[in-house]
């Protein structure tokens, strides 16, 4: 079959998609399908340099599209939004015609909308990959908090949505929000997460030691964004008993990272440290969390229902137990506390986290956590397996397919 695959970043561009779509591509490179990946040109500078406008890459094609860069938002995202649909629609109506299309959701609603579209004129297959769910996430963010707009791109990402052969999703919860758009595409949507973010270079060793011995680590990587309530954690960290000992650590850059270090810088809590590491390559995260006791997943009420951290794989790939702060309804805290992956709190629970800090200190003074690793072990052997993910990734491809042909 023909498939292309839509994305505004691509490897070796720093979001999780990013590497997450070019091992799915490739997959369906090895099952014998003709594929190709249209993308934006790589946002750092780093990036930049490694890729061209097109090459070839794990057996399929890529060609990037160019694009202003905008890692500061503003005027230049918002071209972004319109441009880069525009471009990978026109791309679409004049190649070859395509059996599938897919693409996920960035840019927001609009690159949804348009290949849609695109892809019912050639009559091929959409896929709509949702790593979460517009306009609903604008919304608690403050992006989409104008009624009018919020009412215009609800409506628009739903018809991209009843365009779909196949809405993939990460949870159960999000799966849940979309039904409640329109409960008619309980057919089309299907629940399949991610697994640990791939690797792609050298493996890399821990940006930091081993903590000292009787100190909890608890490691935060990715992105420093809006939606975790980071600061938060931090100012709870100062109504710790004094004889309790914590380390920290948050490994990325982000929006909030500046929020994140006044409220360390207004901590006062002897044996409480609390620090911050530049964003590495995938390995070197790895690396930290196999040093690390607790990874640290945390989001502000409502996101869990539109979204879910892809953090969450990573960490239990390297056998490290959880410390979820989120709905205590939600599929993932609901996981954790029913498997005993580790500690869930409810987001904004300052006695409850405060609790589940002191009984980890306890349980790894008494076994190192060892009940909770081996939990996080078996839930990745059968939740984020990447063969099995990407095996089901090939299976739906072909369904999608049949669907359209029913149809």
């Amino acid at each position: 079959m023909r498939i292309i695959a839509i994305h505004r970043y691509f490897w070796p561009d720093s979001p999780p998609y990013a590497s997450f779509l070019r091992r799915i591509a490739g997959r369906w490179a090895e099952d014998g399908h003709q594929v190709e990946v249209l993308a934006g040109r790589p946002s750092y500078e780093s990036a930049r340099s490694r890729a061209g406008a097109a090459e070839l890459v794990d057996g399929f094609r890529i060609r990037r599209i160019p694009v202003l860069r905008d890692l500061s938002g503003g005027w230049r995202q918002l071209i972004n939004l319109v441009a880069f649909p525009v471009f990978v629609s026109v791309r679409i109506l004049l190649a070859r015609s395509p059996d599938v299309v897919m693409c996920s959701t960035v840019p927001q609603v609009t690159l949804g909308w348009a290949v849609s579209v695109a892809t019912r004129v050639r009559r091929g297959a959409f896929v709509y990959h949702c790593m979460d769910l517009h306009p609903e996430i604008g919304r608690i963010s403050g992006e989409f908090r104008n009624p009018l707009l919020y009412r215009v791109l609800a409506q628009l990402d739903l018809a991209t949505m009843r365009r779909a052969e196949r809405i993939v999703v990460l949870s159960e919860d999000m799966r849940r929000a979309v039904l409640s758009r329109d409960p008619r595409l309980e057919g089309r949507v299907i629940v399949l997460n991610n697994w640990a973010l791939p690797d792609f270079g050298e493996p890399e060793a821990s940006p930091l030691p081993p903590p000292a011995e009787g100190v909890l680590r608890v490691v935060f990587t990715g992105n420093l964004g809006r939606f975790q309530g980071l600061e938060q954690v931090v100012s709870a960290l100062a109504f710790l008993p004094p004889h309790v000992r914590i380390e920290v650590v948050f490994m990325g850059e982000g929006r909030a990272k500046s929020d994140v270090e006044q409220a360390t810088r207004l901590l006062e809590a002897p044996g409480i440290d609390v620090l911050f590491l530049p964003a590495g390559s995938a390995s070197a995260a790895k690396a930290l969390m196999r040093t690390a006791h607790l990874g640290l997943v945390t989001l502000v009420p409502g996101v869990v229902r539109y979204a879910y951290p892809s953090k969450t794989a990573t960490y239990i790939s390297q056998g490290l137990p959880l410390l979820v702060l989120c709905e205590q309804d939600s599929a993932l805290a609901q996981s954790v506390t029913r498997l005993g992956l580790g500690w869930s709190v409810a987001a904004g629970d300052q006695r409850g986290l405060v609790r589940a800090l002191e009984e980890a200190c306890q349980r790894l003074a008494e076994d190192g956590l060892a009940s909770e690793r081996e939990a996080v072990t078996r839930w990745s052997r059968g939740s984020f397996n990447e063969s099995r993910v990407l095996q089901r990734w090939s299976e739906m491809l072909f369904d999608s397919v049949r669907g359209t042909v029913e149809a």
